[in-house]
């Protein structure tokens, strides 16, 4: 399989790697299925990367710890009472602690959870405010955030440690801030539509006229009501989007910085590399190395053609 959109690393777990790979006291970390390929027990937190070959409806389950998923590769979906939630590459997925859920693997999955006990966050709750309903979160900052995370668990120096404590809690606040802005009052449902297109359709041809005859307003109450509730304009939400992919591709592959800007809608890799700069405050290729990845050399992973109908297979499915 090659490194492109929708697969961002041909690595594979093994029978004889995932019990190596267990730290001490993990025989009472939670029972997530698939295959283990790494977990790390760091002051409250039990980290572990889990590879899931088999596509499936896995049986309805509950955890007396709350957790935070990052998505590496795959699409997950899960299914709460009366609401169903679509995590696909880059998202991050937020599980209260006691929450009667149903995962179901669509399909090869790879994931970073993040487990932490009821306690940590009844006490973070005293001096902040912190998540309390099941959540999906995708922007800047928290692909910012969770592909450090990653680097910093995958790292395992002297320092990672007290490094990926502070990842988890800022990523906590991410989507505590994200739970505040979803309770807002008075925001229609045609807004919020509006929005959720926009965010699971970034890598298609959107227009405002298309967006406001599918949410029935007008185009021009669209965009004055749109930048009123998200402080951004439909246009820059797409091209945040589609920083932000581009971001998860560069963490998680080896693909060329031209076809990521490619395959993420931009007109080249300049155009790309200037976006880029603007929104994460570094370089592509300086991204790439903070996440681990270094910089690319040698022969390219896959084909053009390969990365391309990967990502168009990953737009039509933000379009279902």
């Amino acid at each position: 399989m090659s490194t492109c959109a929708l697969s961002p690393s041909n690595r594979r777990p093994t029978i004889a790697e995932a019990p190596s790979s267990l730290s001490s006291g993990s025989n009472s970390a939670p029972d997530l299925g698939g295959d283990v390929v790494k977990r790390r027990t760091i002051g409250p937190f039990t980290v572990s990367e889990n590879f899931y070959a088999r596509p499936g409806v896995l049986t309805a389950r509950s955890y007396r710890e709350a957790f935070i998923t990052f998505v590496i590769e795959g699409t997950l979906l899960e299914k709460y009472a009366g609401a169903t939630l679509v995590c696909r590459p880059g998202g991050v997925r937020f599980l209260p602690a006691g929450m009667q859920h149903t995962p179901q693997v669509e399909a090869e999955l790879r994931c970073l959870h993040v487990s932490s006990p009821p306690d940590v966050l009844e006490q973070l709750a005293r001096q902040s405010v912190v998540p309390k309903k099941p959540a999906q979160l995708n922007g800047l900052t928290t692909t910012w955030l969770t592909n450090r995370l990653y680097a910093e668990f995958t790292r395992e120096d002297a320092a990672s440690g007290i490094a990926v404590e502070g990842l988890v809690l800022a990523i906590l606040a991410e989507i505590a801030r994200g739970e505040v802005k979803q309770n807002a009052p008075r925001v229609p449902s045609w807004l919020r539509r509006a929005t959720e297109i926009v965010e699971s359709r970034f890598l298609e041809r959107l227009s405002l006229a298309a967006i406001a005859s599918e949410v029935g307003v007008h185009y021009v109450h669209l965009s004055r009501q749109f930048h009123k509730y998200n402080q951004c304009t439909v246009g820059e939400m797409i091209r945040r989007r589609r920083v932000q992919y581009a971001s998860h591709l560069l963490a998680h592959s080896e693909t060329p910085l031209a076809e990521i800007a490619l395959m993420c809608g931009f007109a080249d890799q300049s155009h790309l590399s200037f976006l880029f700069k603007r929104y994460m405050g570094v370089s592509p290729s300086k991204f790439r190395a903070l996440a681990g990845k270094g910089e690319v050399q040698g022969a390219r992973a896959g084909s053009g053609t390969d990365c391309a109908r990967q990502a168009a297979k990953f737009a039509q499915a933000s379009a279902d």
